[in-house]
């Protein structure tokens, strides 16, 4: 499996960086993760720096609580391989190596969410701001880790693709709605697997993916495990994956060929999909780009307008300014 995406460095402070204060409520969108890191490196590896790697990525829970013997025991590699490895990373040394796997190792549950928050006594003001502070910071780490080549490829597919299956469960569910929508003026057809009708249903129609398919699959915390067996399944039949999730640590990471990233931390909520609706926005304005014609756009216009509100010829003496009438 090849998976394209952008690399982030260790050193891309902005990346899932970002800190809100608001009367003493501090919301925090983690630094990459451990593993995330690992994963980032993973490629280039000689092989004793592999092997440390792979057990860091089996095991990051006996990663973040070992010392750098017990480690270097566990990876039957020396303590100095796991140093060169550690600076391989862009990390200082061991401590740091250990900060990071202890602070990254678990994201906060909906509910240790609330319970911080509650200790905190924020006003509503504070976790509206909260709220929206965090999506910014989503967005702009998804900005900062987009690759306009790993775009360019997932529009060539879906524009070429026999069927476009979307796939996700769960809190994505209704994204993969919004998503199919979206894309319907540039697919030859769509299936949609969302959960409706059951498990059953959803394996029935999922055997018969085959390659020439396009499988668009959404995964966000807390990850289902349906999608991710449903798109390990298809890619098995011949089908392309292209992931859309929040972090390289995502299981549904390793069963994509294309992997589009959205950032998904929340304050309160177990996931955001602000980063995944823009990823969304930025695919379909590259396929219209490439595909639609100023022709095909003004007659789409011209066969949807009998249907829309029209504001000036309500109106028509009213001056318009940024898109409202003026009293």
């Amino acid at each position: 499996m090849k998976i394209i995406v952008a690399r982030p460095s260790y050193s891309d402070t902005y990346f899932f960086n970002f800190f809100a204060h608001a009367s003493g409520l501090r919301v925090s969108v983690t630094p990459l993760s451990l593993v995330d890191l690992v994963r980032a490196h993973r490629a280039g590896m000689t092989p004793l720096h592999g092997r440390v790697a792979d057990f860091v990525l089996r095991h990051p829970l006996q990663a973040a609580t070992m010392g750098i013997e017990d480690l270097a025991a566990a990876a039957e590699v020396s303590v100095a391989t796991i140093n060169r490895f550690v600076r391989g990373l862009g990390l200082e040394g061991f401590s740091q190596f250990r900060a990071l796997a202890v602070a990254s190792f678990r994201p906060l549950s909906p509910v240790e969410k609330l319970e911080a928050q509650a200790a905190a006594s924020g006003r509503d003001t504070d976790h509206v701001q909260a709220s929206l502070d965090s999506g910014l910071a989503n967005l702009r780490a998804a900005r900062a880790v987009a690759d306009a080549d790993v775009f360019r490829q997932a529009a060539e597919a879906v524009s070429s693709a026999d069927r476009v299956v979307l796939l996700g469960f769960g809190l994505s569910a209704p994204l993969v709605g919004l998503l199919a929508d979206m894309l319907i003026p540039f697919c030859r057809a769509q299936m949609i697997l969302d959960g409706q009708g059951g498990q059953e249903r959803m394996i029935r129609r999922a055997f018969n993916v085959r390659a020439g398919d396009v499988v668009i699959a959404l995964a966000l915390p807390r990850y289902s495990l349906s999608t991710i067996e449903l798109a390990r399944g298809m890619r098995s039949q011949g089908a392309r994956i292209i992931g859309i999730t929040d972090s390289l640590s995502s299981p549904l990471a390793l069963e994509a060929d294309l992997l589009l990233l959205g950032p998904a931390e929340h304050p309160l909520l177990h996931a955001s999909a602000t980063a995944l609706v823009a990823l969304f926005e930025a695919l379909v304005a590259l396929l219209t780009a490439r595909r639609q014609s100023a022709g095909d756009a003004a007659e789409l216009t011209r066969r949807i307008a009998p249907f829309l509100h029209d504001a000036v010829a309500e109106a028509p003496d009213r001056p318009i300014l940024a898109g409202r009438l003026l009293p």
